[in-house]
């Protein structure tokens, strides 16, 4: 059987199931190891049989035990690397993506090219800390979470990457000791009581439910983080769409004199919101 006609096969699989073409695709396509370049050439070509069979062994998990293809392949993608990814941790998402790139426009506008302190609270799988450790050396980043099982998983992944970090088990900041130019974060923020897909659930609850709705720990993280910012700094959130306003409040209440600004993910959803304190941020719109 050829990678289309396997691809065929596993298409009629889904339907009338709320599943994606584009994660089988993308399982095939990784089990084969080969690069999107390469799968789309190879589409005629005959499929290995161990390939096949273990290929329709994990869709099999994907489709019927609701398991998500990176925990099956063991890795996602994020802003070009890979980052080792299981059910301790969270599948990093695209709007992460753009919460990286906003902070390292910010951190070139207002900081750059000195060396400043950045805390990734809440990491997970190291995704933000990392990347930003990565792209510019001037950015000493610790990273830190609640989760032992999730630290286990963002130690592998700086030591994969051969990324500079500092990682802290710290629930929020109770050990957190130094402040911070830069704290970035992205904690959970759906309403305890939404429901979500089937396949969601199969990420740690820890990084997904925050509160009746959804903004508890951005008060927590913004009252707690009056002891750990510096005076000129960028406190930057991920948050959930309908939670804009909330968190607007939330920041003027502990933050009364910072400059705060909200913007939109690609999918002109409101997502995140950008604290800035002692004139950074000062030439933005509000």
């Amino acid at each position: 059987m050829t990678y289309e006609g396997l691809l065929k096969q596993a298409y009629k699989k889904i339907k009338n199931m709320d599943k994606e073409e584009e994660a089988i695709k993308l399982l095939l396509m990784e089990l084969s190891q080969q690069n999107p370049h390469e799968f789309y050439l190879n589409l005629k070509l005959e499929v290995d049989e161990n390939l096949r069979l273990d290929f329709l062994k994990k869709l099999d998990l994907y489709l019927n035990d609701d398991i998500p293809v990176q925990h099956l392949i063991g890795y996602s993608y994020f802003y070009g690397h890979s980052f080792q990814v299981n059910a301790n941790v969270l599948i990093p998402r695209s709007e992460t993506e753009q919460l990286v790139e906003h902070v390292l426009f910010y951190y070139d506008k207002y900081f750059s090219p000195q060396h400043i302190e950045v805390l990734d609270l809440g990491t997970g799988s190291g995704c933000i800390g990392l990347t930003l450790a990565l792209e510019d050396e001037k950015l000493d980043v610790t990273i830190s979470d609640i989760s032992e099982g999730a630290l286990k998983i963002a130690k592998a992944n700086k030591e994969k990457l051969k990324a500079k970090v500092k990682i802290i088990l710290s629930d929020l900041f109770e050990n957190i000791d130094n402040s911070y130019d830069m704290i970035i974060s992205n904690p959970p923020y759906i309403p305890d009581s939404e429901e979500v897909q089937s396949i969601v659930k199969k990420e740690p609850s820890v990084a997904l439910y925050g509160g009746k709705l959804g903004v508890d720990f951005y008060e927590k993280i913004l009252d707690h983080s009056r002891k750990h910012v510096n005076e000129r700094a960028l406190i930057a959130f991920e948050h959930g769409y309908q939670q804009k306003e909330q968190i607007y409040q939330f920041a003027r209440i502990f933050y009364p004199e910072a400059i705060i600004i909200q913007l939109k993910d690609l999918a002109g959803k409101d997502r995140f919101t950008l604290i800035g304190l002692g004139g950074v941020l000062k030439d933005e719109k509000r």
